[in-house]
């Protein structure tokens, strides 16, 4: 195992990004059509927020109903994103992603330089890299996960495409009875170090419970 690898090796330097003022429905289509369940919310190349599909398909459920009509809601991302996703440095280490993946209860985080986001590393990336596993500072995952709404690709707009690639759906260890353990929630792909098996998946206890 490589233990000098970091950020800057594996993360996606085209990733999915929208901004405030994008229409929320283009934003959630995009979600649809990427297949993935996170997007970054950008302000210029700063990451200011995240929109989640829950998030998205919840706000678009609630104005229709309310408009009665099925119309456009008129949403935007900023009026439903979330808090940023954490950061990392480029040249920080692997253990150092998987720490923040655990302690935040996400399944990715943004790669920050020079206050502008340029990269993104999921927990897929890190269990594909083989990093460390520490076990600590770990809490239930978030219900949502995280990101962001509308697609500008290419380096000029800091953003592009992470190739709708969601979380691993394998956990990293079992115990003796051949259960996973520690891994990604197949559920809701929040990083965990205690999985269970239900229904044939892998997931959190948080999601075992729903």
């Amino acid at each position: 195992m490589r233990t000098d690898t970091t950020v800057r090796d594996v993360m996606h330097r085209e990733f999915l990004g929208v901004s405030e003022s994008d229409p929320l429905r283009d934003a959630a289509a995009l979600l649809v059509d990427e297949g993935t369940n996170c997007l970054v919310v950008l302000r210029g190349g700063e990451a200011v927020g995240r929109l989640g599909c829950r998030d998205a398909l919840g706000a678009l459920l609630d104005a229709g109903t309310e408009a009665g009509d099925g119309g456009d809601p008129g949403l935007t991302v900023g009026s439903v994103m979330g808090p940023p996703l954490p950061t990392v440095s480029p040249d920080d280490a692997l253990a150092t992603v998987e720490e923040r993946l655990v302690a935040d209860g996400v399944d990715r985080v943004v790669a920050v330089e020079e206050g502008e986001a340029v990269g993104v590393v999921t927990a897929s990336d890190v269990l594909a890299a083989g990093a460390p596993r520490t076990g600590e500072g770990a809490r239930d995952p978030l219900a949502d996960e995280g990101a962001t709404g509308n697609p500008r690709r290419g380096d000029e707009a800091m953003m592009g495409s992470d190739g709708g690639v969601d979380p691993a759906v394998e956990a990293s260890s079992t115990d003796a009875s051949g259960s996973p353990t520690q891994g990604v929630c197949e559920s809701c792909g929040a990083l965990v170090p205690d999985l269970v098996s239900a229904n044939g998946q892998a997931v959190c206890p948080e999601c075992r419970e729903v």
